[in-house]
């Protein structure tokens, strides 16, 4: 896959000095606002795309831009507090090779650009247990994300924005009726405790974001608040 049709995007805020995502690829696009672009170079990451703050100020703001902006027909992006990759099957294998790890990630775009697939997203969890198959079709999502752009219908809403990728895992199996859900590669990552990270948001605000979402998507959403877990009801 030529890269004019695709591209690996790395939205990062506040973690300039830490993340290490660009390490473990052959190439990839950091985007980051305009206030720390200076930073990120001085790290010595070459591709950054600086987008004015207002633009990209939360997780929601940089997702959409990133596919309304981005030249590519098809992209991909990830979190920017990646440890490492793993191939899971009966165990978990860490990939250390930045060429193995970037033609797994453009193998995953070219079948999604073959079978018409709009989203993919790879696994919340780790855990070998959870293997079942190379693939899967639902469930919830990790720090792994592909779009397909002719197929793929969605927006990241603000309104449920602790829940806003199972909302578009959701709305993607509503009008497309599939996504594409690798289960064989995954990531290990860091947490929203992490410089950067999301660790501000209160018990209430997870409250309200979970009454939208079942107000939203009634039996085909759930949330366990004593793990923490959210999960998806579909059928497939």
């Amino acid at each position: 896959m030529k890269n004019r049709m695709f591209n690996i995007y790395v939205p990062s805020y506040g973690r300039a000095a830490t993340t290490k995502t660009f390490k473990l690829l052959e190439y990839c696009t950091y985007v980051v606002r305009k206030s720390q672009e200076e930073e990120y170079r001085a790290r010595g990451i070459e591709s950054i795309w600086a987008v004015d703050d207002s633009e990209i100020d939360n997780l929601c703001k940089v997702s959409n831009y990133i596919v309304d902006y981005s030249p590519e027909p098809i992209i991909f992006t990830i979190d920017d507090d990646v440890d490492y990759f793993i191939y899971r099957t009966e165990k978990n294998e860490i990939i250390t090779d930045p060429e193995i790890i970037t033609s797994e990630i453009e193998r995953i775009a070219q079948i999604m650009l073959d079978l018409g697939i709009g989203f993919g997203a790879e696994d919340a969890s780790i855990a070998p247990w959870n293997y079942d198959a190379e693939f899967g079709f639902k469930g919830t999502t990790g720090a792994m994300r592909w779009y397909n752009k002719a197929v793929y219908k969605s927006r990241f809403r603000e309104e449920v924005y602790h829940n806003c990728d199972l909302d578009v895992m959701l709305h993607e199996l509503l009008v497309n009726r599939i996504t594409l859900k690798p289960k064989y590669l995954c990531v290990k990552a860091g947490t929203d405790t992490n410089a950067g990270g999301n660790s501000s948001k209160t018990r209430q605000e997870q409250r309200d974001c979970v009454s939208e979402m079942k107000r939203r998507w009634g039996k085909y959403f759930d949330y366990n608040f004593k793990n923490n877990k959210p999960a998806i009801r579909v059928q497939r």
